[in-house]
């Protein structure tokens, strides 16, 4: 198992237990403004959530660039971050938008 798979599993458990990340990766994580959530086929067939929005202190993306997350795997239910397959994210206000489900079949 890679560093960021087990990364990713201990941040899962602490999530399932009611932790909140720490302080210092949410201070480090980049942000997504004006973010709307969409629900998508995946490449496996199953529906996945990503979010897109314009990042800012991304480690890899000009900062104001519209992004488009991995799969989010937790949503925080008060919307003030979000932790996608490959990072945490901070989030600012949203879109606005409702999650789209035209085109998605049950």
């Amino acid at each position: 198992m890679s560093l960021e798979e087990k990364a990713l599993q201990n941040d899962m458990a602490a999530y399932m237990r009611g932790e909140q990340p720490p302080a210092e990766q949410l201070t480090a994580a980049p942000r997504l403004s004006g973010w709307v959530a969409t629900i998508t086929r995946g490449p496996s067939g199953e529906y996945e959530m990503t979010l897109i929005g314009r990042a800012t202190g991304h480690p890899y993306l000009l900062d104001g660039k519209d992004a488009t997350t991995s799969p989010i795997l937790w949503l925080d239910r008060k919307g003030r971050w979000a932790r996608s397959q490959n990072r945490l994210w901070k989030l600012g206000e949203p879109a606005g938008e409702e999650v789209p489900i035209d085109g998605v079949d049950a």
